[in-house]
């Protein structure tokens, strides 16, 4: 018989995962996980599928800290990444056979979304950029569209022109809206 989990008249599925280890040593992917908005339910399966069992863990005996909930992410022995969440009464660790730690990072916000009432705050990017970064960007791609509307081309890439010198008539050659000096008289023109 499979392991089954009933929810209470207030109770609502708000994340579910198969394939959840939960235990020690000899502990693999069989479990199923489920949050809902009063309880970490954890249904232990064998590796038949014969229920092991339900535990219930109550949001409202998860630890929090700074107004957030303590739900990490850890390292298994195996240095792989798993859910820890702390309760009043102790530790837990939950590792998800996929989804790595974007679906950690999903586990983490709701359920310290349930359990403070507040969303989690946004994940840093691991690198983050200088101050001003933005603003130079912005000016670059200004001065940038300045040189192409100024060669002429509105692809991006200057467009090649010919032309005689205005002062001794020799043959000059470039790229449109560029400044070229002549080979003959040294003096600078626009073509």
């Amino acid at each position: 018989m499979a392991a089954r989990y009933n929810l209470h008249p207030n109770e609502v599925v708000l994340l579910k995962d198969e394939s959840v280890m939960h235990g020690g040593f000899l502990a693999s992917y069989t479990d199923e996980l489920i949050l809902t908005n009063l309880n970490l339910v954890l249904l232990k399966k064998g590796v038949f599928g014969n229920s092991k069992g339900v535990h219930t863990f109550p949001l409202n005996q998860v630890k929090v800290y700074n107004q957030q909930a303590q739900a990490t992410i850890g390292k298994a022995p195996n240095h792989s990444d798993l859910l820890e969440v702390y309760f009043l009464n102790g530790q837990e660790k939950f590792s998800f056979q996929s989804g790595g730690k974007k679906k950690l990072n999903e586990w983490i916000a709701k359920i310290n979304q349930v359990v403070t009432g507040q969303d989690a705050p946004a994940q840093q990017a691991s690198v983050m950029a200088l101050p001003g970064a933005e603003l130079v960007a912005g000016v670059l791609k200004d001065t940038l569209s300045v040189f192409r509307s100024k060669l002429g081309s509105k692809s991006g890439a200057p467009m090649k022109g010919a032309g005689k010198c205005r002062a001794c008539g020799a043959p000059m050659t470039g790229y449109q809206g560029q400044t070229v000096t002549c080979e003959y008289c040294s003096s600078a023109q626009q073509l």
